[in-house]
């Protein structure tokens, strides 16, 4: 469907097949101009031809094997060669990769927010925009369009689980205890990034190899070790770390990488920030420490209040897990909305209205199992009608997750359509909290 070209790499496969048949052919050429012509000269300049297109073909074989992946445009980066694919993503937005790649490899723990919050206000300050940031850490910018009074507020947290040294163990391992939702059957052997006063640090926690006949079962953070090897004298009780991983694009469809959950979300309040010009005043909200326990959003709730005719929450939920037969969403099946959770439920007619969008822009839409989770809805929810609009990842709360690109479009085009439909926003003033 797809044919995957490399940026420096200028030639594609046909281009090349037909380059080294003239080579062939110019190689013929040349050794029966050779037979012919029997003179010094002639040889010479047979054995220059020879010469030159042994450097093409050289140069070519070159310019695979140096090439380089520097990814802005999904059209540009992605060679669509496929008719009906090319359609489908005709009146779709191009992801920012490189936006979106920062973003998932920047640390960002709970309450350590700091290096992804200075990537989202350096890039609103690239586009002159003001913003705001409240004593807890939350981001604010808000589009202001002249004589408009409605209001439509879209809400992502930037902040990542992660864990906290809780004992220096004997040397070299730490303890720690976790930042958000952990399964212990998924740390073992992984690579950790440890953010001390001396700056980062590496660290792996600790296991043991299959050799070694000795049972160990794991029940509860108290039984890992981080092994921290020589930096033991650079980590302190109470430095944030996380797992290391780093974004890939591992097909033209989907990418890969750590803290997806929710810098997809967060990815989308920027895009949209970017790239759209509302019909109605819009605020975007960039809130922190929602992985513990929804501070950002529960500090907004208690001393700012803002007023929203509509609060759209973008998130990234669970995609489908071989080891579950009870799947919360899929990967590739378009954005996942939220009717319940664990602390929200949706005003029905919002929910309606919604689908009937999706339904008339043919935009696939997935309804969330009821009663997973939560999110910071669950104090902006106070504020105005709320909803939940998530992209689905597969292995979230772990050090790699997948999700695909088509998704995130998805879900960029039908929040652009909310926002931008006068009808929409006409039957949402009548819809009561």
């Amino acid at each position: 469907m797809y044919n995957v070209k490399q940026k420096g790499f200028q030639q594609d496969e046909k281009e090349i097949l037909l380059q080294n048949q003239n080579i062939e052919n110019k190689n013929v050429e040349a050794k029966d101009e050779g037979n012919e012509n029997k003179g010094n000269e002639n040889k010479g300049k047979e054995n220059n031809l020879s010469k030159r297109l042994s450097e093409i073909s050289k140069e070519v074989k070159e310019n695979i094997s140096n090439a380089t992946v520097e990814y802005i445009d999904l059209r540009e980066y992605f060679n669509i060669s496929d008719q009906d694919i090319d359609e489908y993503f005709r009146d779709k937005d191009s992801i920012d990769l490189n936006l979106l790649s920062m973003l998932s490899n920047a640390f960002g723990v709970s309450n350590f927010e700091d290096d992804v919050r200075s990537i989202i206000t350096n890039f609103i300050e690239s586009y002159n925009y003001t913003y705001t940031v409240d004593l807890k850490g939350n981001i604010s910018v808000f589009k202001d369009i002249p004589n408009e009074e409605f209001k439509v507020a879209l809400v992502s947290h930037i902040d990542e689980v992660g864990f906290i040294v809780s004992e220096k163990y004997k040397y070299p391992y730490v303890k720690v205890e976790p930042i958000g939702g952990w399964d212990i059957r998924n740390l073992l052997s992984s690579k950790v990034v440890i953010k001390t006063k001396s700056g980062y640090v590496k660290g792996v926690f600790a296991s043991l190899p299959p050799h070694i006949k000795k049972d160990f079962n794991l029940k509860e953070f108290n039984d890992l070790y981080v092994d921290v090897d020589c930096n033991y004298d650079l980590v302190d009780v109470g430095d944030p770390l996380t797992l290391e991983s780093y974004f890939e694009v591992i097909s033209p469809y989907s990418v890969m990488g750590k803290a997806f959950d929710n810098r997809v979300g967060t990815y989308i309040n920027l895009h949209l920030l970017k790239n759209i010009d509302p019909y109605v005043d819009v605020l975007h909200i960039f809130t922190v420490q929602e992985e513990l326990g929804l501070r950002g959003a529960r500090f907004i709730l208690n001393n700012e209040k803002f007023n929203a005719d509509l609060i759209i929450i973008l998130e990234t939920t669970s995609g489908e897990s071989p080891y579950t037969d009870s799947q919360v969403s899929y990967v590739s099946k378009g954005p996942v909305l939220t009717i319940m959770d664990k602390s929200y439920i949706a005003n029905p007619k919002l929910i309606d209205f919604v689908k009937f969008m999706a339904n008339t822009l043919d935009i696939p839409l997935q309804i969330k199992k009821p009663n997973i989770g939560g999110t910071d809805a669950a104090y902006l929810q106070d504020l105005g009608n709320t909803i939940v609009i998530s992209v689905p990842a597969k292995y979230i709360h772990t050090n790699y997750q997948i999700v695909h690109l088509t998704d995130i479009q998805n879900t960029i085009k039908l929040i652009k359509n909310i926002i931008q439909n006068a009808d929409f926003i006409k039957y949402l003033k009548d819809i009561q909290i």
